[in-house]
């Protein structure tokens, strides 16, 4: 981050290096760290750690507002960072989605730009006391009057509001000015949560509006406190001692019976055997009776210890599942694939298991079954790959990449819900709830039956409106498939790890070379070819990101035209709303489609012929 001097005057210099300084002091999982700080020729710089991700504010744009266990998490976490700066004495001053980003990877929230920071007690501000600082809609009472004796809590507000717009889709005041905004701030409450997000839990709408008390001393005390408040229900309201035990089931299943059975093949006297079962029964018991000592029920104690472990790839039994589970979303090709697996994995022990028994036991019997349970886990490993090949297509078909491919396939759990809310990702799964009216399915040609189905049971003056939505689905399909045809046709000229290997033979021929240079020809044409090679994959990106565009422009139509349908009974003065964003819909493909028409490419756009031919040119050399 740098500031040009030749334009900034001092004040913006010295908040630079006054943001350096205060991230400098600042070490914790959800703020963006620091890692140098300088000047160079009057020009002072610092280097931040990148965030591979977006902005809450981008994603906010784009999807209107946040599912509540993530708005959830993502308050807890900015909300832990914000208790680390005011443990520090510093106060942000400016919490806004814009200054919070959320990681890819990992789905975590961090904390950036302390530009307008202070530190209190010390002065260390860029204002004068009745000057105000920060943005207009998410500023503190006291911090719109201009006051100056701010502290922690003025974040906390700003953090309230900020948690009110992504959890209810807008902001809770809106004026044509900054000083209108911050009049109501002075002097309105906000319209209650709970009417603008009624599945809202209790405690979630509590905890939000609990931050945005007009007076400090009604806010939660401290960042800390909303934080606790925040995550007592993430981890579903459980005292410590069955917190401990939550999730616990599988693994000490797991140990257990590996335990017994080591145990057994050295061949114990019953009485033994009984008596070590005896005392792991015990401890579960114990472990049961000491969390119905705080006051809950056998069956609540049990789902405790029975949940869902974060880290399970397979299916779980649905009443156990952790919330946010997507398991049965998947595409049926990745449920299939785990299934084998988990299937082949219990097979595999099984048999094991029944072939120790059997050499202990000499039965046969006991063999036998062994050498079923062996034959079935063979079958299961031949089908393997077949079953990978068609999750993999699937995949592929949709737009991901090799990495998130294989995170999809099996490393990451259906209850990640971070992972599985990233909209690329969840593009591959199932709607969340199929609804008579207003479904929404999974394929490009389901959505067109299910906007030509609607369209054709609209009547009266809607019936025009139907049609119309009906010309523009078809067009955006034959877009869609269009840009399907050129993306693989773009694909079969490029190699696996060809760019990788193009680059690795540059950079050998760089360090061999001699005197005379003699392979600078050679280095040459291989620099440009593997420029074309990177051209060809741009575009390949590019074409993705534009059919995926497409397909959820057809779906919006799709659930645009439902909801027609199922609100036609209604007064067109009430309807008005969502006929005008279905007109619009409608004229921006109609608009689309004549663009492409104009250029001299089908509907769906895509790579110009030409593309390909210098794909093959490229892979050729």
């Amino acid at each position: 981050k740098v500031v040009k001097t030749d334009e900034g005057a001092r004040e913006i210099y010295d908040r630079l290096r006054r943001e350096a300084k205060t991230a400098a002091r600042l070490s914790h999982p959800n703020i963006v760290p620091l890692h140098a700080f300088g000047e160079v020729a009057g020009m002072p710089y610092f280097v931040m750690g990148y965030v591979r991700g977006e902005s809450l504010a981008a994603r906010l744009r784009r999807d209107g507002k946040l599912p509540e266990d993530e708005g959830r998490r993502v308050l807890a976490e900015i909300a832990d960072a914000l208790d680390h700066a005011h443990r520090q004495g510093i106060v942000h001053r400016d919490i806004k989605p814009d200054n919070v980003l959320l990681e890819d990877e990992s789905g975590r929230a961090l904390l950036t730009d302390f530009g307008v920071a202070k530190a209190l007690g010390k002065g260390e501000t860029m204002t004068r006391a009745g000057s105000v600082v920060g943005t207009p809609h998410y500023m503190s009472p006291e911090q719109a009057a201009g006051r100056a004796d701010i502290d922690g809590r003025s974040d906390i507000y700003s953090l309230g509001v900020m948690a009110y717009a992504m959890l209810a889709g807008r902001l809770p005041f809106e004026g044509s000015t900054a000083a209108d905004v911050l009049k109501k701030h002075l002097t309105q409450d906000p319209p209650p949560l709970r009417s603008l997000a009624t599945t809202l839990s209790d405690s979630t709408v509590q905890a939000v509006e609990r931050c945005l008390g007009k007076d400090p001393a009604t806010r939660w005390p401290d960042a800390r406190s909303l934080k606790l408040a925040l995550g007592a229900v993430e981890e579903s309201q459980l005292p410590d001692a069955l917190q401990g035990a939550e999730s616990k089931g599988i693994p000490a299943a797991a140990f257990v019976t590996l335990y017994m059975l080591l145990f057994w093949l050295t061949r114990p006297p019953l009485p033994v055997l009984l008596v070590v079962a005896g005392v792991f029964a015990f401890f579960y018991l114990f472990g049961v009776m000491r969390v119905r000592g705080e006051g809950f029920s056998l069956a609540q104690a049990q789902g405790a210890i029975w949940r869902e472990p974060a880290w399970w790839p397979f299916w779980y039994p649905r009443a156990l599942r952790r919330r946010g589970n997507v398991w049965d979303r998947l595409p049926s090709s990745l449920r299939h694939l785990r299934w084998w697996l988990g299937g082949g994995c219990f097979l595999f022990l099984a048999f094991w298991g029944l072939m120790i028994a059997g050499s202990r036991l000499r039965y046969v019997n006991t063999r036998a079954l062994a050498y079923l349970m062996g034959a079935a886990t063979l079958i299961l490993a031949i089908w393997w790959p077949i079953l990978r090949a068609r999750a993999l297509s699937e995949l592929r078909r949709k737009g991901l990449g090799p990495a998130d491919i294989h995170r999809v396939l099996m490393s990451v759990a259906p209850s990640r819900v971070s992972f599985w809310s990233r909209p690329h990702i969840s593009a591959v799964l199932a709607p969340a709830s199929r609804v008579e009216q207003g479904r929404r399915e999974g394929t490009p040609h389901d959505q067109l039956q299910s906007i030509l189905r609607h369209a054709g049971e609209l009547s009266g003056p809607l019936r025009t409106l139907g049609a119309e939505a009906a010309v523009a689905a078809r067009q955006l399909l034959a877009s869609i498939e269009h840009a399907d045809r050129e993306i693989a046709e773009l694909a079969r000229n490029l190699e696996p790890g060809e760019e990788e290997r193009l680059a690795d033979k540059i950079a050998a021929l760089a360090a061999a070379k001699g005197k005379g240079d003699e392979s600078a020809p050679m280095r040459a044409l291989l620099e440009k070819q593997l420029e074309l090679i990177r051209g060809l994959s741009g575009r390949i990106e590019e074409a993705k990101v534009e059919r995926n565009r497409r397909i959820e422009m057809l779906k919006m139509l799709a659930l645009h035209i439902a909801s027609l349908r199922a609100r036609s009974a209604e007064r067109p003065t009430e309807l008005r709303s969502l006929t005008d964003r279905v007109r619009a819909l409608c004229d921006d493909i109609g608009s689309q489609s004549l663009a492409l028409a104009e250029a001299g490419a089908p509907a769906g756009g895509g790579a110009p012929n030409g593309m390909a031919t210098r794909g093959r040119d490229a892979r050729d050399g």
